[in-house]
């Protein structure tokens, strides 16, 4: 009996192998997701797993790799060494209308939804947003509009919007800045 049950066991642990843990974020996630998919199996797995999650249909998602304007054919094959170390993120829009706000201005661009809060960021801050001051821009963080609490600068912007909503709000904001005193 135990050999049958040893035997399971190893062949659990081979079939573990087999599968490809995918990092995923998307519509409907609070943060950052591991699944396993087998592999062998298509880019449209990792949407269906996701999609079922979050509560909608499949075939209005789109995968996006992080930071990556374009999705991902779904039709494509996932591999360990293409998806393995990179957050995808699965969304029923293609690009968010983004605004942020700053000192009575707002400045607007498009992004993907895979586009990290760091990405946008670093826009708002730089030449084609308010151009802000560069010593002191690495203080500088984006809360939802109306908040004062920064957002992880590695969450995925989609993380903040539904469908139908393609929209999305930041004010940027001044974050702690260290004054040198000790605890």
């Amino acid at each position: 009996m135990q050999n049958i049950e040893a035997a399971g066991n190893l062949a659990s642990v081979e079939h573990r192998r087999m599968d490809i843990e995918i990092m995923v974020e998307g519509e409907g996630l609070t943060e950052v997701e591991t699944i396993r998919i087998p592999a062998g199996s298509t880019a449209h797995e990792i949407v269906s797993i996701v999609a079922a999650k979050a509560g909608y249909a499949v075939q209005e998602a789109m995968l996006f790799a992080e930071d990556c304007e374009q999705a991902v054919d779904l039709a494509i094959v996932v591999t360990e060494e293409a998806f393995g170390n990179k957050v995808h993120h699965v969304h029923r829009v293609q690009q968010i209308e983004v605004a942020v706000f700053y000192q009575g201005r707002k400045i607007e661009k498009r992004f993907a939804p895979s586009t990290r809060v760091q990405r946008v960021l670093d826009w708002a801050v730089g030449p084609n947003g308010f151009k802000i001051d560069p010593a002191i821009a690495p203080e500088m963080e984006l809360a939802l509009h109306g908040q004062t609490t920064a957002l992880p600068k590695n969450a995925h912007i989609g993380r903040y919007v539904r469908h139908p909503h393609h929209e999305l709000a930041f004010d940027l904001i001044r974050g702690i800045v260290p004054n040198g005193a000790s605890l």
